[in-house]
């Protein structure tokens, strides 16, 4: 679930410029940027990622 929300910018940048027809690296077409909202989405991805990680963990020595 992390991992998707971290790249869920890059997704939907790659989305909307399938509709527009344009790159989505172009920020001036505006598909672009959403990439922009990377910034936030990967770091409270990756601390999403390491909570499910250490939860795993944990997990599997109680069993």
């Amino acid at each position: 679930m992390g991992l998707i929300f971290a790249i869920s910018p890059l997704l939907l940048a790659f989305v909307t410029s399938i509709f527009q027809g344009v790159s989505m690296w172009d920020e001036g077409s505006g598909s672009g940027g959403y990439i922009w909202l990377m910034m936030g989405t990967l770091p409270v991805g990756f601390v999403l990622i390491g909570i499910g990680l250490v939860r795993g963990i944990i997990r599997k020595l109680r069993k």
